[in-house]
């Protein structure tokens, strides 16, 4: 019996190393029961509203930042982070509300100012900024770094700020100071971050602050002041049908759905496709009397947007007027970076495959081709024909794959989801 002591010394060994395994410092911290995963396809190349261009980014860029006015799904543009706005020839005055910072302070004039020159400084190259801000008077001096600030841009006491054009203030410019992409950034965010900026300093008016970021994996939020749930989670997922199946298992309870995507959604999850209203319609615009201008095919109008989208968008007009011309078979021309365009122009080619041909463009080509009278008709929203006719064919709308947990969500102009609109079922 003595010699039989050694096996449980050596379990003793064994469950030593266990034994001194430290306990955790922290406790796991749990998801709050209300927040909100959202699926994106890409990780963000950047977290600055001035350089975003893809859904992630726009996600980012809407909900912790806001530009000074904001653009309404009727298209409507109302003021948002300005109390009040006067028009007075070349200047436009801005009342700025001092609302709270996410990182300690409010909004006041001078970081506006601040903000507004900020995508121009070469550090930051905003093409589209650049774009916006051309008619403020010294925007080109900031661009080509002689420097920092806006000359056009001028204090007139502590909320205040005063925007000076080169020509008379139009709506025009106003509509351009709500694109995210001069969202209100204040400038101390890039210069004490750094490099880093994006990790240490995102701190706008939005309400969320970033807590983590995953490279290729997750990126988490947290909500510091507003509605909306506690925690946002945006989580990369390698495509779309694992995206449905993360919601089909409710793991990812909100999904962007491209145009073209909705035909691969399973019947059963169809009516959890929202269609979330964004500022525009989409139009047939033809050129009236045009010697090589094609045969319009008769065709519901309705049907043939039902049959795009399934019937999650309702078309605008039901019947093609009768005054329509006729001719050789048609060819529709439409912009490749019009996703819903480019579907309703693919489906109608689908529907009369012997009267319709489509032919996708960048939106400069199909602008020349118009312009220069070299098409029939194209899909879009802007007239440039000389003698251009528009038919009303959609309205257009973000689509998105939306769990049952979630009783609403709106959109931004730009078709990110509003993290502040959304309300849980109990």
């Amino acid at each position: 019996m003595r010699g039989r002591w050694w096996p449980w010394l050596l379990l003793v060994l064994a469950l030593v190393p266990a034994l001194l395994i430290s306990k955790p410092k922290q406790s796991i911290q749990m998801a709050p029961a209300d927040s909100v995963t959202e699926a994106i396809f890409h990780n963000p190349a950047t977290l600055d509203p001035a350089l975003a261009s893809s859904g992630s980014e726009w996600a980012v860029a809407s909900n912790v930042f806001e530009p000074l006015f904001r653009l309404e799904p009727d298209g409507q543009v109302l003021p948002n982070l300005v109390s009040h706005d006067t028009i007075n020839g070349n200047v436009l005055t801005l009342d700025i509300r001092p609302v709270a910072m996410v990182g300690g302070g409010h909004l006041t004039a001078s970081i506006v100012a601040a903000a507004l020159a900020r995508p121009l400084w070469p550090s930051v190259h905003s093409a589209v900024a650049a774009q916006l801000l051309a008619p403020v008077q010294g925007s080109t001096a900031v661009i080509k770094g002689k420097t920092p600030f806006l000359s056009g841009v001028s204090l007139v006491n502590s909320q205040t700020v005063a925007i000076h054009l080169t020509h008379p203030v139009t709506t025009a410019f106003v509509q351009a100071l709500a694109n995210p992409a001069l969202a209100i950034v204040p400038a101390s965010d890039l210069l004490r971050g750094g490099s880093d900026w994006q990790l240490t300093n995102l701190f706008g008016t939005g309400g969320y602050r970033i807590s983590n970021w995953v490279p290729n994996g997750m990126l988490t939020f947290r909500r510091e002041s507003g509605r909306g749930p506690t925690r946002i989670s945006l989580v990369v997922v390698p495509s779309f049908q694992q995206a449905v199946l993360s919601v089909q298992n409710q793991a990812v309870q909100l999904v962007p759905v491209q145009p073209d995507q909705v035909g691969s959604i399973p019947q059963k999850l169809l009516a959890d496709v929202r269609s979330l209203p964004v500022p525009g319609n989409l139009n047939l615009i033809y050129r009236a009397g045009a010697k090589n201008v094609s045969t319009y095919p008769r065709i519901s109008v309705s049907d043939w947007v039902r049959a795009s989208f399934r019937g999650r968008i309702a078309g605008l007009q039901g019947n093609w007027p009768a005054a329509l011309p006729g001719g050789r078979p048609m060819t529709v021309y439409v912009n490749q970076a019009m996703p819903e365009a480019v579907q309703l122009a693919q489906t109608l080619a689908r529907l009369k495959p012997h009267q319709v041909t489509v032919r996708v463009v960048s939106l400069t080509q199909l602008e020349t081709l118009a312009k220069n009278g070299q098409i029939g008709a194209y899909i879009g929203q802007v007239d440039w024909f000389k003698r251009g006719v528009s038919m009303p064919l959609a309205p257009l709308r973000s689509l998105w794959l939306v769990s049952p947990s979630i009783a609403h969500v709106a959109v931004y102009a730009n078709g990110a989801a509003d993290w502040h609109s959304l309300t849980l079922r109990p």
